[in-house]
């Protein structure tokens, strides 16, 4: 009996019952201030996981070198292998370009880096402007303007009524498009005369004089006639137009064909050079029953720019890096770049900048 007695009240794990629990004020206080103490901890703590903070710390480098080695890999979407440059920064402030030991690689619109290396071009690598166009633009302009300036309505008028379209977009404050605008409007010019030519082998095959159509009538055959259509629009007036249109650097020489872009123009901006890109579109772009028009642009181009033998070897000069420089380049294709390497620069205060630049072109200030 005494054993069973002692196994019934052997418990260790009594509980008091519920009626002989009782609230007290005291027990309240506590527990209130423990739950506001909870709550503001957890809001503390929260807020300090979230939010950001700036922490430095200063060490004395027992390195005794002048100078230091950084290396890097950076990756811009927004900024072309054309225009990105290192410079670095000396502790007297001056401040260097930097090509070796960089390499700098085209990146697509997805991302991916393309093979080949890129490098920036160097002045003598595009020649600027035609230097045998002697005539000033005030004075090709005494007959008026044959390359039209555009504005957005007039633009997709004249991707409707043309295949071809070359379009320059400028600036006025820009030296680079001021040196070009003669041959350019020279180029404007030669595509014109070669349009009459043909209007007046057409007329002539059919056995018509000058007396036999009216001015209006020939005007017509003149545009019908015409190679290529040469405009230009200034992105100081039309802004939003060359923002819209991915203009980055002036002068931007873009070539459409049947109103869709074909890209940008890289190669000598010279007259000559002109007329053979331009053939080599017109041979990759046109349909077979279409007639070849820019033939009689090359002869029209040699008589008005090739006039001495100076003139020659300068045209055979550049001919010869012709296939050395890509004429064309679309945006779409590579928007970015990488650049990765090493540089080395002075440990206090030296540093480097990443930063756009062009020899042969004025960068547009939104980019």
């Amino acid at each position: 009996m005494r054993g069973r007695a002692f196994i019934a009240n052997l418990d260790m794990y009594r509980k008091v019952p519920i009626d002989l629990l009782e609230g007290t004020r005291r027990g309240s206080i506590l527990s209130t201030i423990a739950v506001i103490t909870m709550a503001t901890l957890f809001f503390l703590e929260t807020k300090a996981f979230f939010s950001k903070s700036l922490s430095t710390s200063l060490a004395l480098d027992s390195n005794e070198d002048s100078n230091i080695r950084v290396n890097f890999n950076i990756t811009m979407m927004d900024l072309k292998c054309e225009f990105a440059t290192i410079d670095v920064v000396s502790v007297l402030g001056t401040q260097q370009n930097v090509t070796q030991h960089v390499q700098k690689y085209p990146i697509d619109a997805s991302g991916v880096k393309q093979r080949f290396q890129h490098r920036n071009l160097k002045q003598h690598d595009v020649e600027l402007f035609d230097s045998t166009i002697e005539e000033t633009i005030e004075e090709l302009h005494a007959d008026g303007e044959d390359a039209v300036s555009l504005d957005e309505n007039t633009l997709n008028i004249a991707l409707e009524r043309n295949k071809f379209v070359f379009v320059d977009f400028y600036a006025n404050w820009c030296s680079h498009c001021r040196d070009l605008a003669p041959t350019w409007e020279t180029l404007a010019e030669i595509m014109y005369e070669a349009a009459e030519y043909r209007a007046d082998n057409h007329f002539e095959s059919k056995g018509l004089s000058e007396h036999d159509y009216t001015a209006e009538e020939y005007a017509e055959a003149v545009k019908v006639e015409l190679p290529v259509f040469i405009g230009k629009i200034d992105c100081v007036d039309h802004h939003d137009l060359c923002i819209r249109k991915n203009i980055r650097a002036y002068p931007t020489l873009k070539f459409f064909v049947d109103g869709e872009e074909k890209g940008d123009y890289r190669g000598h901006r010279t007259v000559m050079e002109f007329t053979h890109f331009l053939a080599e579109m017109e041979d990759k772009f046109r349909g077979e029953d279409e007639a070849k028009k820019t033939e009689e642009v090359k002869e029209v181009a040699t008589d008005r720019t090739i006039r001495n033998e100076s003139h020659e070897e300068y045209a055979r000069a550049l001919s010869a890096t012709r296939h050395k420089i890509q004429h064309t380049w679309v945006d779409e294709d590579h928007p970015g770049c990488q650049l990765s390497g090493f540089l080395l620069v002075d440990r206090a205060p030296g540093n480097f900048h990443i930063q756009a630049q062009s020899k042969t072109t004025e960068l547009a200030a939104h980019l």
